[in-house]
C-alpha cells in the first residue's frame, strides 16, 4: 500500500506510533521535503529549521533535503505530491493555510486530496501585517487615517492564505489593492522592499527572519498580528510580538469594524485554519 507524507504547518498533529517507529530504518536514505514556495517565505524558513531535527529524530538519521516547488499558490506542488507514489516514506511534502484554503473552497486546480496523505508533524505560527513608513504614520491603533489610502498588496491568489489579511483590511474599511500572482509571500515582501506593494503581511517566521530588520530600518511600520487563543478561546496578543497590537484591538478601536457577526466569524475561523 502506499502511504502518502506530508508535514503542515497547521494547528494539529499526528505521530507514527512507537511499534511502527520501530519497523522503519531510514539508515543511508535521503528524505526529499518538498515546499510548495519560493525559497524567499516563512515555510521555507519553517522547512529549513526542522530539516536537521527530523534528521535526527527518524529512525536510521538519514539525510533531510528541503526542495522547493513553487507555483499556483502551492497549488502546483500539491498536485504533483498527489501523483507520487513511494511506499518508504522518503518524500516529504509541506503545506500552508494557503494549500488547505484552495481545497476547502473547491477550487478548480486542485488535483489533491488531503485524507490520501499521512500526517508526519505540525506546528502552528502566528503573522503580523505592516505598513510603509509613510502610511505608518498614520496609523494611531485604528485603522481610522488609512481608509483614504489606497494599498497594493503582493499576493498569491484569491483562494490563499492571503485571505486572512485581506479580509481584516477589508473589516477596517482600507482600500488594499491585491497583485495576484506572486509565488510565495517571500516574494510580498520583496515587491514590498521595492516599493511596488505597499501594505504586506508575513507569517511570523518570515517577519523574524527578514521583515523585522525592516522595521528596525525604519522602512516598515507594525500594524497589528492575528492574536492568539486562550485557553478559553479569546484572542489575546501574540506571545511571538506582545508589543504589536492584535487585529482585534485595532477593529475594536476603528470606525464600523465589528468583532461579532458574519464577517467576523469567518475571519476567526479562518485563522484557525
Amino acid at each position: 500500500m502506499t502511504i502518502k507524507y506530508f508535514a503542515a504547518t497547521a494547528v494539529s498533529a499526528a505521530c507514527l506510533a512507537a511499534p511502527a517507529l520501530a519497523e522503519v530504518d531510514f539508515a543511508g536514505k535521503t528524505i526529499e521535503w518538498v515546499i510548495p514556495f519560493s525559497e524567499t517565505g516563512g515555510s521555507a524558513k519553517w522547512a529549513n529549521f526542522f530539516a536537521p531535527l527530523l534528521s535526527e529524530e527518524l529512525p536510521g538519521n538519514p539525510t533531510v533535503v528541503v526542495k522547493f516547488m513553487p507555483g499556483a499558490g502551492s497549488t502546483k506542488g500539491a498536485n504533483w505530491f498527489q501523483e507520487q507514489e513511494h511506499d518508504e516514506g522518503t518524500v516529504l511534502f509541506g503545506t500552508s493555510g494557503s494549500t488547505q484554503f484552495p481545497y476547502l473552497l473547491d477550487d478548480p486546480r486542485v488535483r489533491y486530496e488531503y485524507s490520501d496523505w499521512k500526517p508526519v508533524m505540525a506546528s502552528g505560527t502566528g503573522g503580523v501585517a505592516y505598513l510603509n513608513p509613510t502610511d505608518g504614520e498614520k496609523f494611531d491603533g485604528t485603522a481610522n487615517n488609512l481608509k483614504d489610502v489606497n494599498f497594493i498588496y503582493g499576493s498569491q491568489g484569491a483562494t490563499r492564505l492571503d485571505l486572512v489579511p485581506l479580509l481584516a483590511w477589508e473589516m477596517l474599511g482600507m482600500n488594499v489593492e491585491p497583485v495576484f500572482g506572486i509565488k510565495g509571500r517571500g516574494d510580498g515582501r520583496l515587491m514590498f522592499e521595492r516599493g511596488e506593494a505597499t501594505i504586506d503581511y508575513q507569517t511570523s517566521s518570515s517577519y523574524l527572519g527578514a521583515s523585522a530588520d525592516l522595521v528596525e530600518k525604519g522602512q516598515a511600520v507594525p500594524m497589528m498580528t492575528w492574536g492568539a487563543l486562550d485557553e478559553d478561546g479569546n484572542i489575546v496578543r501574540d506571545p511571538t510580538f506582545p508589543d504589536i497590537l492584535t487585529f482585534k484591538e485595532v477593529c475594536e478601536a476603528t470606525e464600523g469594524c465589528e468583532t461579532e457577526g458574519e464577517a467576523w466569524d469567518a475571519w476567526k475561523v479562518s485563522t484557525a485554519e
